[in-house]
């Protein structure tokens, strides 16, 4: 696996964005198991999974809390990992337009420094916590992108977070969660609300990616997890949804990523596009 770490100027943050990047390459493995992947073979390319962080943390979290890249290399699977701050991964109303870094300046620049997959069926994106909800608004937003999106613990019902007494959420400064949000007592029926994303998707029968979801039972955020199950069945809209039992922890994610990279579409191979 090539681990490769970038810094490179956004314009659509209007500063300087870090990523981690995983590669598959050859492995020890391949050689004395016999392996046939068709690494670096001219006009392939490689399925690829933007993962996102939670709250607090950044693109390092990944590679550091959990055995993601030893899971990607099995599947030949690149995966992509930025920096988002405490963002939510929207366009901050007063801050930095990250949905547009994500979902079109960073991919956009992935394709040209690397072999990764441009197609929708190709291409998935998935998060921890608020990087669940990042990767849920993201696929609601820009359902042609990707297809497939994978939430663990996510924070899927941001109105009734940032008006409840979680510790998680109320530690954030007002002058935070209001640059984010601006009101954040209407997020209900925005385009910051993934609730309000889906109805609207269904109205104007998008072709959704495929969803999945997990959280544990015992997690502060499980009640939000149910919500929005809840409100995908009232719409017809078909997710896979693991309930179990755990809290809000790197245990719990590094177990369930593999699980959702089990559920993924990989062809373990490079695919032609």
């Amino acid at each position: 696996m090539a681990h490769i770490q970038l810094n490179f100027y956004s314009n659509a943050l209007k500063k300087n964005a870090n990523v981690i990047v995983f590669i598959p390459t050859v492995s020890a493995d391949d050689y004395l198991m016999g392996g046939s992947v068709r690494y670096g073979q001219k006009g392939l390319k490689y399925q690829t999974l933007y993962l996102l962080h939670g709250s607090y943390g950044d693109y390092l979290d990944w590679s550091r809390f959990t055995g993601i890249e030893r899971y990607a290399q099995d599947k030949v699977l690149a995966v992509v990992m930025p920096s988002g701050e405490n963002s939510g991964y929207v366009n901050m109303a007063f801050g930095e337009a990250y949905e547009t870094y994500l979902t079109k300046e960073l991919p956009e620049f992935m394709e040209k420094m690397f072999p990764v997959a441009k197609k929708r069926e190709n291409t998935f994106i998935g998060g921890l916590s608020m990087g669940g909800y990042g990767a849920f608004h993201c696929a609601l937003k820009c359902p042609e992108r990707y297809g497939c999106a994978v939430s663990l613990s996510g924070a899927l019902d941001m109105q009734m977070l940032q008006n409840s007494r979680v510790p998680h959420i109320t530690n954030m400064s007002l002058n935070y969660r209001k640059a984010v949000y601006k009101d954040f007592n209407k997020i209900r029926g925005s385009d910051a609300d993934i609730f309000y994303l889906l109805e609207e998707a269904v109205k104007g029968r998008k072709d959704l990616p495929k969803l999945y979801m997990a959280c544990g039972q015992e997690d502060f955020i499980f009640e939000e997890n149910e919500n929005f199950y809840n409100k995908a069945e009232k719409l017809s809209v078909s997710v896979e949804y693991i309930r179990d039992h755990g809290i809000h922890e790197w245990d719990y994610w590094d177990v369930h990523i593999r699980m959702a990279l089990d559920w993924l579409p990989c062809k373990k191979d490079l695919v032609e596009e």
